[in-house]
């Protein structure tokens, strides 16, 4: 291989982990902090809130090398400004190829129909759900 292509792939293949490399706090390089608040999506049906679902499944198994999932539904999800962009935090269900479901939740920043500003995936984790009666409120056995 060139000097010069070998040195583009590597460049692409740098700005592709640096860019996308989930992590558990907001201090993700290039994501700026905010004091801002989280605002309720009340529009969850949205085509945008789906494509940053899936963004960021794409991510979790591109960057962690795990099985890529397919997105369900996004359940619900709040949105808080964050610098020219936004953090969008997701609760997703997704089907692996066996088709079994889990609750994930996914933290991203972005700028909407923007191409000067490459999404981060900031967090992503599966969400347990809770054993039957350890819900809030509810009465345990006997």
């Amino acid at each position: 291989m060139r000097p010069a292509a070998l040195a583009s792939l590597f460049f692409l293949l740098s700005l592709v982990l640096v860019v996308t490399v989930p992590v558990a706090s907001a201090s993700v390089a290039g994501v700026p902090p905010t004091s801002a608040p989280w605002v309720t999506i009340t529009n969850i049906g949205d085509d945008l809130y789906r494509q940053v679902g899936r963004f960021a499944l794409l991510m979790r198994a591109l960057v962690l090398r795990e099985e890529y999932l397919d997105l369900v539904q996004v359940l619900s999800g709040s949105v808080q400004a964050a610098g020219v962009g936004n953090n969008y935090s997701l609760l997703l269900l997704a089907a692996d190829r066996n088709g079994t479901v889990g609750t994930y939740k996914a933290v991203a920043w972005g700028v909407p129909r923007s191409r000067d500003w490459p999404w981060k995936l900031v967090d992503f984790q599966r969400v347990v759900a809770p054993s039957p009666g350890t819900e809030p409120g509810s009465q345990l056995p006997g």
